[in-house]
């Protein structure tokens, strides 16, 4: 049995680069001028694809993180030897204007690194404005081959015939139009759920057991795997009541209420979600347990106790220890940098971006930075880093000083997610 055998994707036939260029918005499910497309093989099929920005210009010291990144990306990829990728490189340069295939240098720089790396690419191409061609031609036409050749592929034509187009980048996570009866029923839902009171246990006491406890705080190996450590740490002082747990059962709640497969919430549950985001610790419960399970947070904090999570900082690892010094002991920041890189169950965020996205759309500005906090991170780990930073712009265009976001906003500018695109129409080529 192949890897292949049960996949459900219906497989478009390449013959050729222009067939493959007009397969490409298929396997990602959109377009991106000024991009790199890495796609990824498992034997002759694609089976990922990752998307990043083209430098600003071709000198050499603007290239070297891209090439680590793609040459890090494909080793990563799979469990076996590395396959050969293919490269597309996407641009508003002409050939017209260059004279030659646009970003000629880069791509030979790339093809000499993969070579170096062990695994040449099996295609490097370049689409344009007036043209394209194949990096890895013998003897390339100077202004390129014509467009008409990739619309004229059978690949492009049942597209067309299916009303099957692709988006821009720049229409994804677009916010939609909401619908006005369901403005109002989360307004008066809003009205009746005031916000959550905060911090959800006294600052003084979980501050004072966390620093006691900092180099324990949520190990980063529990929340990779969604699993519990099995460490006992040492027992607290106090002793916690339902109470002490309330606010972490009602994000529970919220997180539950959204992996269910729902294409969206019920205006109560809407509300309670906004007013979550609201928190940094409601929020940051709430993130964990959409990427691991819901409860796992709550199991988590039975363990440690939930002073943990009340006092975790948003963005500084770095707490005052009892003699004067500092421990450093965690922050939202470092656990979500830690647990996005580890994050491997990419079809749980189809549904949570539609969701975030309806209920953004559905919700008073002024409550908006919480949950496009949220939709930035959440797109971000489903390898949409343009669209996770228009969100966290549209976020601090609301409050500039906002915490959340201006946390996101840093976490993003690491491209290490961007590595989940396919999917598109479920197609993958051959």
């Amino acid at each position: 049995m192949t890897a292949h055998e049960h996949d459900t994707r219906r497989v478009l036939r390449c013959r050729g680069t222009a067939d493959f260029l007009a397969a490409l918005p298929r396997l990602t499910g959109f377009t991106a001028s000024d991009s790199i497309f890495v796609v990824l093989f498992s034997g002759k099929r694609t089976a990922s694809a990752v998307r990043i920005d083209l430098p600003d210009d071709e000198q050499p010291s603007r290239s070297i993180a891209i090439l680590d990144f793609i040459c890090d990306t494909v080793l990563a990829f799979g469990d076996e030897e590395p396959a050969a990728p293919a490269i597309v490189i996407t641009c508003e340069r002409t050939f017209a204007g260059e004279g030659r295939a646009p970003w000629r240098r880069l791509a030979k720089r790339i093809e000499r690194r993969l070579r170096r790396a062990g695994f040449p690419p099996r295609e490097l191409c370049c689409l344009a404005p007036d043209g394209w061609v194949s990096y890895l031609e013998p003897d390339p036409p100077a202004l390129g081959h014509p467009l008409r050749e990739i619309e004229d592929s059978p690949i492009a034509r049942e597209a067309k015939q299916a009303g099957e187009q692709a988006p821009d980048i720049s229409q994804l996570g677009a916010i939609p139009v909401p619908e006005p009866r369901r403005v109002g029923a989360v307004k008066a839902a809003l009205a009746e759920l005031p916000p959550y009171p905060g911090p959800a246990i006294a600052q003084e006491r979980a501050e004072a057991l966390r620093r006691r406890t900092a180099e324990l705080l949520l190990p980063e190996e529990a929340l990779a795997d969604g699993r519990g450590t099995g460490a006992r740490p040492p027992q607290p002082d106090e002793e916690y009541g339902p109470t002490d747990y309330l606010w972490l059962d009602e994000t529970v709640a919220v997180a539950r209420a959204m992996t269910r497969g729902a294409s969206r919430l019920s205006p109560r549950m809407t509300a309670r979600l906004l007013r979550t985001a609201e928190r940094s610790d409601r929020w940051f419960v709430l993130a964990t347990g959409l990427i691991t399970r819901p409860e796992f947070p709550l199991e988590v904090s039975h363990g440690l106790g939930p002073h943990h999570l009340a006092a975790l900082p948003i963005d500084s690892d770095v707490v005052q220890a009892a003699d004067g010094g500092s421990l450093v002991g965690g922050s939202i920041h470092r656990f979500l940098s830690s647990i996005s890189h580890e994050f491997t169950e990419h079809h749980k965020l189809r549904g949570l971006r539609e969701l975030l996205l309806t209920a953004v759309s559905e919700s008073p500005v002024e409550l908006r930075p919480g949950v496009l906090s949220l939709s930035a991170w959440v797109w971000w780990m489903g390898g949409s880093q343009s669209v996770a930073h228009r969100h966290v712009r549209e976020a601090l265009a609301i409050d500039p000083g906002h915490e959340l976001a201006l946390m996101v906003g840093r976490l993003i500018e690491s491209p290490a997610c961007a590595a989940r695109l396919i999917g598109g129409w479920g197609a993958r080529a051959a």
